[in-house]
């Protein structure tokens, strides 16, 4: 079970209904991961994830390594700093106390090896011309894209699948990126809905319409590395049965807004439309809250 059964951390469809936008926000350095109870269950299903899927969940272009090999260093010294009550040293393995777990602390997959010991997804960027590109991500919790599809591809390559990205998002992102700077790393939220609650969502790997509707939520952080100028995208995913949110205020009646004001180009990529059948008891249950 990789779904957290406490209330959400985060509803970000409360401060932005809209699915096509930046909603970028600075993050103290010292915030940039997130460590918890659950890291346990995400480090066992990241090594099933590539024991099953091997290469497609972890791929690395070989001039990424002196990138990977940084972020190694810069997420070590953050853990052991920032996080001291959750992580010490063991030898040459890294202990996470709240997950349980123990981790090496080098391996010969630099970027693999340090996704081992958060829960939070890695995917490194770098520059190439004007644009950056994907040169190694660990992926095991990918919300709806393929790995080996998007390795080596730009920025406008990685997102072109998205609704209006190319028209509305691209220039910003592509300007974001160019002018990120070290010491101002941020974060911004995705929201989605899917049924089932398989953590590592490829595509074709959608659950059944008779499996139950579980919120999704994708914390993300981006951050410039010192030394090689490439920037850090890391993604942490939250699951949540659907059914949390009716007891949670304004949430659920919020949710429901949020998914019918989006354009139907947006709801039909989200998968949206497809929810409808299972989406009409919620649809009950809010009319009768707001209606007292």
């Amino acid at each position: 079970m990789l779904f957290d059964n406490c209330q959400p951390r985060y509803l970000p469809h409360l401060s932005h209904s809209e699915l096509l936008q930046m909603g970028l926000v600075p993050m103290a350095p010292e915030l940039w991961i997130e460590p918890d109870g659950e890291a346990g269950r995400y480090h066992l299903n990241k090594l099933a994830q590539r024991s099953r899927l091997g290469d497609r969940v972890y791929r690395e272009l070989p001039e990424s390594r002196p990138a990977q090999e940084e972020l190694s260093t810069v997420l070590l010294k953050h853990l052991l700093q920032c996080h001291a009550d959750c992580y010490r040293r063991e030898g040459q393995y890294l202990y996470c106390l709240p997950g349980g777990f123990r981790a090496p602390l080098e391996h010969g997959e630099a970027l693999w090896n340090a996704s081992l010991w958060v829960a939070d997804d890695l995917v490194i960027m770098e520059p190439r011309g004007d644009s950056y590109t994907l040169t190694a991500a660990s992926l095991c919790a990918a919300s709806q894209w393929r790995l080996e599809d998007k390795v080596g591809g730009s920025l406008a390559d990685i997102h072109a699948v998205i609704p209006g990205f190319d028209s509305v998002l691209l220039p910003k992102v592509e300007r974001f990126f160019q002018h990120l700077k070290v010491e101002r790393p941020v974060v911004r939220y995705n929201w989605s809905l899917q049924h089932g609650h398989t953590l590592n969502r490829r595509p074709g790997s959608e659950g059944g319409e008779d499996e139950p509707l579980f919120y999704r939520v994708e914390r993300q952080s981006l951050r410039r590395l010192p030394a090689s100028g490439a920037v850090v995208f890391t993604i942490r995913v939250y699951l949540h049965p659907l059914s949390q949110l009716v007891e949670m205020g304004n949430a659920l009646p919020a949710l429901l807004r949020a998914i019918d004001s989006n354009p139907p180009g947006m709801q039909q990529y989200k998968g949206f439309d497809r929810m409808a059948a299972a989406l009409a008891p919620y649809r009950r249950l809010a009319g009768e809250s707001e209606n007292g």
